[in-house]
């Protein structure tokens, strides 16, 4: 079995949250593999950098989200780990690995959001986000 470990963050911009448009066609969380040596928190940092131009940072852990997906015939167990973060800059501008990536309402994040997982990390950060 196959198994991989990404970091993510869910972004707020006071009431607008990040998200990207995966080459799928997805709209869900900046997310990506964490690199030897790397702290999962510092992963989700450069990601959501790396695919939105944004800047970001870590307010607290969120949780984890387990799926599995294929990749050229084989079954691989995803693990991804995402992390409240705070705006501290830039406009979104998407990279060569997804399609899109922009602010949007959070109520609205709701709506786009398809994976289960997905909204259940948006959903415990707003209530942590309101706390």
């Amino acid at each position: 079995m196959m198994e991989e470990f990404s970091a993510g963050g869910v972004l707020f911009r006071g009431d607008e949250v990040l998200l990207i448009k995966s080459p799928s066609e997805t709209w869900t969380f900046p997310k990506g593999l964490i690199e030897a040596g790397e702290k999962p928190e510092d992963t989700a940092v450069r990601e959501v950098f790396e695919e939105t131009g944004i800047r970001g940072k870590v307010l607290a852990l969120l949780g984890e989200v387990t799926y599995w997906y294929m990749r050229e015939g084989k079954r691989i167990r995803k693990r991804v780990v995402f992390y409240l973060m705070d705006y501290l800059g830039g406009e979104p501008k998407p990279s060569w690995e997804v399609k899109d990536a922009r602010f949007v309402h959070a109520r609205e994040a709701g709506l786009l959001l398809k994976y289960k997982g997905d909204k259940e990390m948006l959903e415990k950060a707003l209530s942590m986000k309101s706390s």
